[in-house]
């Protein structure tokens, strides 16, 4: 009895002990989650940091036809612009003076609903432009979406993409990238100039050189990003500004529409005004600066270009919206914000990262020029 005991717990304990195996052998087997797959599609990069003549734009030397020709009209919310030249060929050009880097170009394709991360570009020079075949015409089928899904565009290897097609756009997370962006909302598509291609006499400077188009790019880009800035627009909506009679104030609506149509001025033909007769002119589609603003618009500000556009806004020499009144109106405004701005780097041409430092004056020549600037300032014309 004793014996038959023993024998039916060992049967019991085996029993358990198998079970417990088969437990742990159960657990051990269990498939765990599937870990989240990263995309293996690497989207093509480029850089375009050459220096053939073919690359380069307002270089020393290049044609003034060449240089205010209308294909360099750009669109200061693409100021990294893509165009497609013909089904298999885009053009690639970066308008601003200092160096782009780590850009990603989206493209939308008609018929596809998604974005599509076509290239990265590792690093664009500044003032640079160049023409490549798409990507897909030789290279790769696959890319991602926006969303990281594959996209196989192997249908347009061939017979490529009709430009009407097509569009692109730039992103990117860099702080530079990220402040060229908030010029999506300004409307104003930018020319360089010559106004006076024969040298007549008149208050228009005879030979603008290319070094004073590659600066007045870079200003021009910061005027416009002026009107970006809350604070720049909270400050001149509760500023006194008169209106052409020169006494009646203008409402709040009024300015708060004049800083819109600020913002959805289009064509802009940007020229260098002779010193000798005026330091500025503007109205309807043009401005007209001086050499020495071009030279120290990163280091000083001025009143020539905020006058200015005031006469593009449509007022007269009667209004604040041009000349102060009291030391009120709109150049005081913008001249305390400019040197703002650039106190804190917050504009996205500054000295230290224009991209040809041999264009940049002396400190001390800066100064001196400033001055000498400011002591000579003269009536604007209209």
């Amino acid at each position: 009895m004793k014996t038959k005991n023993y024998l039916l717990k060992k049967n019991y304990v085996l029993k358990r002990l198998m079970i417990f195996s088969l437990a742990l052998l159960a657990i051990g087997c269990k498939k765990n989650p599937p870990e989240p797959v990263e995309p293996t599609i690497t989207t093509p990069s480029y850089a375009f940091t050459g220096t053939d003549a073919s690359e380069l734009m307002y270089e020393d030397g290049e044609e003034m036809s060449m240089m205010t020709d209308k294909s360099r009209r750009f669109d200061v919310s693409k100021v990294l612009r893509i165009t497609a030249i013909n089904n298999t060929t885009i053009e690639v050009a970066n308008f601003a003076p200092v160096d782009i880097s780590d850009a990603t170009i989206l493209a939308t394709i008609a018929g596809r609903d998604q974005k599509i991360q076509l290239f990265k570009i590792g690093t664009i020079k500044g003032h640079r432009i160049k023409q490549i075949q798409y990507p897909f015409i030789t290279g790769q089928d696959v890319y991602l979406d926006v969303n990281n899904h594959e996209v196989n565009l192997s249908a347009y290897k061939t017979e490529g993409i009709k430009p009407a097609d097509i569009s692109f756009e730039f992103t990117g997370t860099s702080p530079l990238i990220a402040k060229l962006k908030k010029l999506s909302i300004i409307k104003w598509k930018l020319k360089m100039h010559d106004f006076d291609p024969n040298n007549a006499d008149n208050d228009w400077l005879d030979e603008p050189t290319a070094k004073q188009f590659r600066m007045l790019t870079g200003f021009m880009i910061n005027f416009a990003y002026m009107y970006t800035d809350s604070l720049l627009r909270s400050r001149l909506i509760n500023e006194p500004i008169t209106g052409d009679d020169g006494k009646t104030w203008l409402t709040t609506a009024e300015k708060e529409a004049d800083w819109l149509k600020a913002q959805a001025v289009t064509n802009i033909n940007c020229g260098l005004t002779d010193t000798r007769k005026v330091n500025g002119l503007g109205g309807g589609s043009s401005i007209g600066l001086p050499d020495w603003l071009t030279l120290n618009y990163m280091s000083t500000s001025y009143s020539t270009p905020f006058h200015e556009f005031g006469h593009i806004l449509g007022y007269s020499h009667a209004s604040s919206m041009t000349y102060p009144q009291n030391n009120h109106g709109v150049v005081p405004v913008f001249m305390t914000r400019q040197d703002e701005m650039m106190a804190s780097g917050d504009f996205p041409v500054r000295l230290d990262n224009y991209y040809q430092r041999s264009d940049l004056p002396a400190p001390k020549v800066s100064f001196a020029l400033a001055q000498k600037a400011k002591e000579q300032m003269q009536e604007c014309l209209r």
